[in-house]
């Protein structure tokens, strides 16, 4: 009922309230969730699921929106909340997010969120990213699983079970064709969903995949690896319908058959000879009758088959097939490869020609049969010719040939014949078709001569046997035996034929090929024919298409197909054919299609590169203008070719398509031919071309002849050497006639033909290497440069240079193949022939591999044993040979490559050949490196690379400062590096350009620089300061400042001296002169410079000071500052320069406040405060030194002012103090000596001085306090100040007899500014100290104390009673309370060590072992000594530590209410509780309780004592305040638990604590029970009581009960209550006097009604009596007191129920009424009658009579005795008068007419108006 209410009443809450609004409320509170759906489900009359996915539309839209705003974390809730992945939602939202920004910091947060997101769970997200957005491109996907997918996002795909996700990969896949999806996919699913589906392509391609291993695309690559199982067969064949037949075959080939066709042998038979699968499937047929099948259909060459088997056959040997059966069963059980079985098959062969064939005629026209017989025999060659001469197998044409070959080439080459397996597969492959089914065999000669067709091979048979090579041979052979020569023309028509061959057999590549190669085997040019079938096979082509031309615009148009399609992939390889056969149609015109295609875009750069690329006429161009979209971009191409050589390009295209060579022409004559084009006037076209070109070739060159020149220079003159260059020089110089072989070099110079210098030297071989050198010089076209350097040259010693010269003027060159060759040619065995084929292969082939680096070490290893010698040189010394070479690759090098990046590879190459291994010349993998460095600069430095040889070239230098000047700092750094050259200038230079740029970096990448090449650190420093001047002064204070500041920073940091680059003093003076000058927002944002003592030291030891005036100004430096130069401080300076001060002051850091003072002269009050009391704590000065000012202004402190230094509870008189310590302590002193006057002074003075410090006040309150310390210690203030160890200071304080001990140590922990932790952490261990050594105090057997021992004085104090103290002494009590508990996880720990079990270690753990090494002993469970010394650690003790220790810990959580650990203190005193009991520590339980006094949460301890019988140890000694707790603790527990004897329990803690309320509700409560019974077993009506003696004992026990508790509520001084219960003792005592009065009545017989009973009471078994214990209401009451109680009685009752008694009712009911006279007189002896009540009974009385005259009942007469007494007791005689005249009591009347008050009556005129007073009666 209370979830309905509360749900209607939410609901209601809920209206008014718009939908969006309350769905963003229970999301974001994450209540009532399923509430606001069912409701707004119910409101929208629309099912709850669907409402669901809108409410969640509701909440995306609403997160998306929080995650604009950047509140990722509500967000995040917000998903919780509605039970939505957050990291899924997040991912996706910031792939969506259109916002980088926003993006990447929703990432960040789920970095931060999840540090693993991008290890472990990004490519998740990410490919489930991919599939959301393939999912939504698949629109009728979705709509498909609308009802599994209602919402396309990342979490739904993560959530779907896997067999459906994997359906919907499958699905995807096929619907948008993604590739990235096939790894994903299950075979059996996409089988499924094919054969779902109906795919029967897909299926044959998967089939032909699995059978083929095809791997075309990467679809059928999956098919190719995902092998087809039995199951998806099956499933296949149950679910799928209507396959094709290429399907059913594929199955077949797996050995599965539809259902259809199962039975079918036939069709089984049929579909595996379509798949060659008969051997496959042998298991298969086996198990079919398949023999019987094939037989009875005459299938008799199937019945060999493997696939029948032989015990099928010899089950249908009966009948008219049993001899073809037979010969059947012998070949398949018989091998033809062995003699025996070939034996047998030809005995079974012949057995079956008998039998079939019935007489000896017909075996002879099977001459073979006896060939087999021979062939069983072991043939040879001799026999052979004696057998085929003297049989009937001559008649065999293949065994007559073999017969003449024997004849011809006779026998003794051969012995041997070939096996019979050979002969019989030779006649088995005989092609005997000869003609239209016409059979032509060997034994049937007739028929062969008479209808065999002669056919006679020529070169095209050839080709179509893919030979054309033999092909064109063969024609060439043909040719010349036809016609003895072969001409151009017979070659071009087999040409032709090969083309037309090519063009019928377009599809067969092989065939093409080979027609191809044989027209160029012809030399004839296939280009047009190989672009002609390359458009057919790459371009559709039309069924009927026209002309050449028209074809050609069908390609050119399939081409603009194709670039609309793929407009990023031109089809540059089919353009240029298609363009290629354009050109050589003469007839035609150029395809136009594409080129108007880029002219209706607007493309002029395409058109532009195909006009130029195949140098097209301009009359195209100016046919596409129509076509330009922008005609004027038309017209102005049109202009700009114009200015081309327009008659030349077009004569050009015209010889090009007119007048090429022969092989040009040719072939277009063959492509043209294959279209039917003239083929005579082609001829003719050739031959006159060809003619053309043969007049060209005899007059294309005028000079002499090579063979005239050889001519010419031959003689008979002897040969001569060449001693010299000089010689040589002039020989070649000379005109006169020499040797042959000298005239062949003159020759070679003068006509620059080198080949005569190789045929000189092959005429003279002493001067061959002269032609060596001539030939080189000639080839490289150095002779005019040689003969230069020859008129310089001297002999001899300059030789070798000029062959050097040579050589290096090949290589710079490039001539580096001649120069190969020339070694080659004349010097093959050189040595140095291996380094130029190293040089050529690099330069020209671009060859870096191992083997060109092979060339290079053998030359190497050659050089190494000084085997590398150059011809007309002189022997070198190995190092300055290679020297000579380094400078050749170093030349190479640099002149032979295009590019940096193939110097880099050759330079590589060179290191790779490990020449730093063989030479140091020359570090080749150093320059490698610098190359790889300074690559982009070389080319434009002109550095001379065979410098570079040299180890001490200035060109590395020039390399390095060129760098520099050209601002390449990285590169120079680099390359300095790596030369080891000085770094500081390129690094100062790269600031300095920096700065001079207007780039300035941070402080820290300067540092890190420095760091990086070890520089020193003046040169930051330098540049800094020229930074910094740089500057301007007026705009740019702050970059000055913060320059400054960190030269000052690197100066600290590396401990820099003065020099004379910089000085210190007047850079820092310069640094606070620009702060000073600052903009007061800068002041705000800028950082203060600080000393380097402050930042290294002071900081690392909590700005707490621990050095003396004289060393912090020596620290300082105050007394070697120098300044050149200041500047006037304003006023404003000065109040920033003293406010400057004073936050270094309130930073700590006195150091600089002191330099800064100095260096300006300026001291604030603060810091002149502060030194002073430096110095009056130090005693270097004294009060008396004080100036008058100085004296008004401490003169003025108050004494309230020093509560600032001290804590308020820890400061008592020093009178005080020192009379609680000696009280307290056991000592033996009597006196303590009380601090000196002076120092008592100067504390007052340090006080008053700290009062007054506005800034600095931690300085001031260290100076202060550790002067008081050392005051109180006697000790020293310079000691107690350079002190750090905090723990000997404490321990001085804990150890002497010193003033004001918690006040001494509070200061030290303020003063030394120790954290909340440490101080925790001491306190803590002072208080486990002192509660654990009470407890290791060694007693005798005779001396254990009663009680447990009391916790030991920590500093003069019982920790009991003065915690609270200690509790001030911590900042932080949560802390100390946790350390507490720390100690009792160690005592545990210990108590485990002490038992010899595992246990945990701890810092807690150590300092308690500490401890109780210190104070005790420690002994095992066992063992006692002989002094009967108990167990140090006992059980006992273990639980007394933990238990104070529980109350410590307990009362410092209370002091700062920290709920959790209370909670933790609680939950340990539940389980030591637990301990406790077993352990029977009844006494050790209640200190727990009281000491903790957390009694509801730990009345557990009340059980524990209860149901132990010890419910008395609660009841013991206790303080007040634990007293009364512990009371009201006591009876909760008893009221709330109702333990077992609860009631004599709380008597007993009732009267030890003297509760006497508590008592006295005890009584009332026992007597209200005992009335609870009477009322339910005695009562007879709401008025009455069964009377009987148990009765009477209740009511007597009632009686006492009250009886009792009045007398506790007495006692107790509760007379309200008391009153209370003597009114219900008084009512109990009535009802007992009416039971006993109606007893008696009852033992005498009678009865009436004054008595209270009733008339039918005396048949009773059991008297009645009146109940007045049972009155529950007023008029119950009101009943009793009318009718039946007495005047005694009614008050009685009145008082017990506090019901007002209305006594005129009661007179007139009782008295008038009733008649009872002595009621009256009960009333007037216990009450005062009034005229008021005398009234009202009257009144009472008429209206009574008034009701009796309705109900015409007449008054009696006798009531007017009772009235009469009644009016007879008024006093006023004017209402006695009134009275008496409406009654109508005469003589009242009478007697007070006859009275002397009539005369008062008479002037008050009273009874006049008689009547009417009566009606208003």
């Amino acid at each position: 009922m209370n979830s309905v209410h509360a749900r209607i009443k939410i609901f209601k809450s809920w209206s008014g309230i718009s939908e969006v609004s309350i769905i963003k409320e229970v999301a974001t509170k994450g209540e009532h969730i399923e509430l606001c759906i069912e409701y707004w489900a119910a409101k929208r009359k629309i099912p709850i699921p669907e409402y669901r996915h809108y409410f969640h539309d509701v909440v995306q839209a609403y997160v998306q929106r929080l995650l604009s705003e950047r509140l990722v974390c509500k967000a995040e809730t917000v998903l919780h909340n509605v039970e939505r992945d957050v990291k899924c939602f997040f991912y996706q939202y910031a792939c969506e997010c259109d916002d980088p920004d926003l993006s990447e910091f929703v990432l960040d947060h789920l970095r931060g969120r999840e540090p693993q997101l991008y290890e472990d769970e990004q490519p998740v997200l990410d490919y489930y990213w991919s599939l959301v957005q393939q999912l939504r491109e698949c629109s009728e996907l979705q709509a498909k699983h609308q009802d599994l997918l209602p919402r396309v996002h990342i979490e739904a795909l993560m959530k779907l079970p896997e067999q459906k996700l994997q359906q919907l990969l499958v699905e995807l896949y096929f619907a948008n064709g993604n590739g990235a999806l096939l790894p994903e996919l299950n075979k059996q699913l996409v089988w499924q969903h094919l054969v779902d589906a109906g795919e029967q392509r897909q299926l044959r391609r998967w089939c032909q995949a699995v059978a083929q291993q095809l791997e075309q695309d990467p679809l059928e690559q999956a098919f190719a690896r995902w092998q087809i199982e039995a199951s998806m067969y099956e499933y296949a064949l149950t679910h799928l319908k209507d396959p094709c037949e290429r399907l059913r075959n594929h199955f077949a080939q797996a050995g599965y058959f539809f259902p259809t066709e199962a039975s079918d042998i036939s069709t089984l038979l049929r579909r595996l000879c379509t798949m060659q699968c008969l051997e496959q499937q042998q298991p298969l047929l086996c198990q079919l009758p398949l023999a019987k099948h094939l037989l009875q259909r005459g299938y008799h060459s199937l019945l060999l088959l493997r696939c029948v088997p032989i015990a099928s056959l010899e089950q249908q040997l009966v009948g008219e097939n049993e001899p073809l059966l037979s010969l059947l069963i012998d070949l398949k059980t018989h091998d033809l490869t062995e003699r025996n079985g070939f034996e047998l098959i030809s005995q079974s062969v012949q057995c079956y020609l008998e039998r079939t064939h019935h007489g000896e005629d017909s075996l002879q026209e099977q001459p073979l049969l006896t060939f087999y017989d021979f062939l069983c025999h072991e043939p040879s060659v001799r026999s052979l010719e004696g057998f085929l001469s003297s049989s009937n197998l001559r008649r065999v044409p293949y065994l007559n040939s073999l017969m003449q070959r024997f004849e011809h080439h006779g026998s003794s080459g051969c012995t041997a014949l070939p096996t019979a397996q050979e002969l019989f597969h030779k006649f088995k492959h005989v092609n005997l078709a000869a003609g239209h089914g016409e059979l032509v065999s060997f034994s049937n000669t007739r028929l062969s001569q008479r209808y065999a067709r002669k056919a006679q091979l020529n070169y095209t048979h050839y080709l179509k046997q893919q030979r054309s090579a033999y092909a064109v041979y063969y024609l060439i052979l043909e040719q010349l035996q036809l016609y003895g020569q072969i001409t151009r023309t017979q070659l071009f028509h087999a040409c032709e034929t090969a083309t037309q061959l090519a063009l019928q057999h377009a599809g067969d590549e092989e065939l093409v090929t080979h027609c191809v190669a044989c027209c160029e085997m012809l030399d004839f040019d296939t280009q047009s024919l190989r672009s002609y079938l390359h458009l057919q096979r790459q371009l559709p082509t039309a069924a009927t298409c026209g002309s050449y031309t028209q074809q050609l615009e069908q390609w050119d148009e399939a081409l603009v197909g194709q670039l609309v399609k793929q407009p990023e992939h031109f089809p540059l390889e089919s353009y240029q054919a298609l363009m290629r056969l354009a050109a050589r149609n003469v007839h035609g015109k150029w395809p136009t299609a594409l080129l108007q295609h880029y002219a209706a875009h607007n493309d002029w750069w395409q058109l532009l590169l195909l006009f130029q690329y195949f140098e097209l006429p301009l009359t195209e161009l100016k046919q596409l203008l129509p076509h330009f979209k922008c005609q004027s971009l038309g017209i102005h191409m049109l202009r700009a070719l114009s200015h081309e050589c327009g008659h030349e390009r077009q004569h050009k295209r015209a010889v090009n398509r007119r007048s090429d060579g022969p092989t040009h022409s040719s072939q277009e004559t063959m492509t043209n031919s294959s279209h039917s084009s003239g083929l005579d006037g082609n001829l003719q076209q050739l031959q006159h071309l060809n003619g053309q070109s043969l007049c060209n070739l005899l007059t294309h060159n005028a000079q002499p002849d090579l063979f005239a020149l050889v001519l010419c220079s031959s003689n008979s003159l002897p040969e001569e050497s060449i001693g010299s260059l000089a010689r040589l020089v002039e020989l070649m110089q000379s005109s006169a006639n020499h040797c042959s072989s000298l005239n062949l070099l003159k020759h070679c110079v003068r006509q620059q033909m080198p080949v005569l210098a190789v045929l000189a030297a092959t005429l003279s071989a002493q001067n061959r290497d002269w032609c060596w050198l001539l030939w080189l010089v000639v080839a490289s076209g150095q002779w005019p440069q040689l003969l230069q350097q020859c008129s310089k040259a001297k002999e001899p010693l300059q030789q070798t240079e000029l062959i050097w010269f040579v050589i290096s003027g090949a290589v710079k060159a490039g001539q580096l193949t001649t120069l190969l060759h020339s070694f080659c040619i004349f010097q093959p065995h050189c040595a140095f022939l291996h380094l130029c084929r190293f040089l050529q292969l690099t330069a020209q082939r671009q060859d870096f591999s191992d083997s060109t680096i092979l060339e290079l070490r053998q030359f190497f290893c050659n050089w190494s044993r000084d085997a590398v010698q150059l011809p007309l040189c002189e022997p070198l010394p190995r190092k300055q040979l290679m020297q000579r070479c380094f400078g050749l690759l170093l030349l190479h090098m640099q002149t032979n490559f295009d590019c940096v990046l193939q110097q880099q590879k050759f330079l590589e190459c060179i290191c790779r050949s490990d020449v730093g291994d063989i030479c140091d010349l020359l570090d080749f993998c150093l320059l490698h490196r610098i190359f790889g460095v300074a690559a982009p600069w070389l080319g434009q430095l002109g550095i001379d690379y065979e410098q570079l040889v040299r180890r001490d070239s200035l060109e590395y230098k020039r390399l390095v400062d060129t760098l520099t000047e050209a601002k390449a700092y990285e590169q120079a750094l680099q390359l300095a590096t790596l030369l080891q050259l000085p770094l500081a200038d390129i690094v100062y230079a790269k600031w300095l350009a920096e700065l001079e740029a207007g780039e300035l970096r941070q402080h820290e990448q300067y540092e890190q620089e420095i760091e990086q090449h070890a520089l020193p650190p003046a040169i930051l420093v330098n540049f800094l300061l020229q930074a910094a001047a740089a500057q301007q002064p007026e705009t740019q204070l702050r970059r000055r400042y913060e320059l400054l500041q960190s030269s000052l920073g690197v100066i600290k940091q590396h401990h820099l001296f003065p020099n004379e680059s910089f000085d210190r003093d007047q850079i820092e003076y310069d640094m606070v002169v620009c702060y000073l000058q600052l903009e007061a927002e800068q002041l705000q944002t800028v950082e203060i410079y600080h000393s380097e003592y402050f930042e290294q030291i002071m900081r690392q030891e909590r700005c707490v000071l621990y050095k003396s005036f004289a060393e912090l100004k020596e620290l300082a430096g105050i007394d070697d500052l120098s300044i050149a130069n200041k500047i006037h401080l304003t006023a404003e300076m000065e109040q920033r320069l003293s406010d400057l001060l004073n936050l270094l002051l309130d930073e700590g850091d006195i150091v600089e406040a002191l330099r800064l003072q100095e260096l300006f002269e300026f001291r604030p009050n603060d810091l002149r405060f502060i030194v002073f009391a430096m110095a009056l704590a130090e005693g270097m000065t004294s009060i008396a030194n004080l100036s008058n000012k100085e004296r008004q202004l401490l003169s003025d402190i108050e004494k309230s002012a020093f509560p600032k230094f001290n804590r308020l509870t820890l400061n008592q008189s020093p009178m005080n103090r020192c009379s609680s310590d000696l009280s307290d302590s056991y000592s033996t002193l009597e006196f303590e000596e009380i601090p000196s006057k002076e120092k008592q002074q100067t504390l007052e003075t340090l006080l008053g001085i700290g009062s007054k410090l506005k800034h600095g006040v931690e300085l001031g309150r260290r100076i202060v306090l550790a002067y008081r310390t050392a005051m109180y210690l006697d000790k020293e203030y310079l000691d107690v100040l350079r002190t750090k160890d905090v723990s000997v200071l404490l321990k001085s304080a804990a150890e002497e007899e010193c003033l004001q001990r918690l006040l001494v140590v509070s200061d030290i922990h303020i003063s030394t500014r120790l954290t909340p932790q440490e101080i925790a952490e001491s306190l803590a261990l002072e208080l486990t100290t002192c509660i654990l050594r009470p407890r290791f105090y060694i007693f005798h057997a005779s001396q254990q104390p009663r009680n447990a021992p009391r916790n030991a004085d920590l500093w003069g104090h019982n920790i009991d009673r003065d915690f609270h103290l200690f509790l001030e002494l911590t900042p932080n009590t949560t802390l100390l309370g946790n350390c507490l508990l720390e100690y009792c996880d160690a005592l545990k720990a210990y108590r485990r060590y002490q038992d010899n079990k595992p246990y945990v270690q701890s810092k807690a753990f150590e300092l308690l072992s500490g401890i109780i090494t210190l104070y005790g002993l420690p002994h095992s469970h066992n063992a006692v000594s002989s002094a009967g010394i108990p167990q140090v650690l006992s059980s006992k003790k273990h639980n007394q530590i933990y238990v104070e220790l529980l109350i410590k810990a307990h009362l410092c959580f209370v002091h700062e209410c920290s709920m959790e650990g209370i909670a933790n203190v609680l939950e340990r005193a539940k389980q030591l509780n637990g301990q406790l009991t077993k352990a029977k520590s009844w006494s050790l339980i209640v200190r727990l309780l009281i000491g903790i006094a957390r009694y509801r949460e730990m009345f557990y301890c009340f059980d524990a004592l209860i149901e132990n019988e010890q419910f008395e140890s609660l009841l013991g000694q206790f303080d007040e305040d634990q007293k009364s707790g512990l009371r009201q603790a006591i009876l909760c527990y008893l009221r709330e638990y109702n333990p077992k004897n609860s009631k004599e329990l709380l008597h007993l803690a009732a009267h030890h604590f003297l509760m006497y309320k508590e008592l006295a509700e005890m009584w009332s409560s026992e007597a209200h029970q005992i009335l609870e019974r009477v009322r339910s077993t005695a009562s007879a009506g709401p008025t009455e009581l069964k009377c009987s003696h148990e009765l009477q004992q209740q009511l007597q026990q009632a009686l006492e009960n009250y009886t009792h508790a009045t007398e506790n509520y007495l006692l107790d001084n509760k007379l309200i209550l008391a009153q209370q219960s003597v009114a219900r003792a008084e009512l109990m005592a009535m009802q007992l006097d009416l039971c006993n009065k109606a007893m008696e009545r009852r033992g005498s017989g009678g009865g009436g009604a004054a008595g209270g009973m009733n008339s039918s009471s005396s048949s009773s078994s059991m008297p009645l009596s009146i109940s007045v214990i049972g009155v529950q209401t007023r008029e119950q009451f009101r009943e009793l007191v009318n009718q039946q109680l007495s005047v005694p009685q009614t008050l009685i009752l009145s008082r017990a129920y506090g019901y007002d008694i209305n006594w005129s009712e009661a007179l007139l009911s009782q008295f008038v009424l009733l008649q009872r006279a002595n009621y009256l007189q009960q009333y007037l002896s216990h009450q005062r009658i009034s005229d008021s009540v005398i009234e009202q009974v009257v009144k009472g009385l008429f209206h009574y009579s008034y009701i009796l005259h309705t109900q015409n009942n007449p008054t009696s007469a006798k009531y007017d005795v009772s009235l009469t007494q009644l009016v007879e007791l008024i006093r006023s005689v004017t209402l006695k008068y009134k009275l008496a005249s409406i009654l109508g009591l005469k003589a009242i009347v009478m007697a007070l007419i006859n009275d002397s008050t009539v005369h008062y009556l008479r002037d008050t005129n009273f009874g006049r108006n008689e009547l009417h007073n009566v009606t208003n009666m």
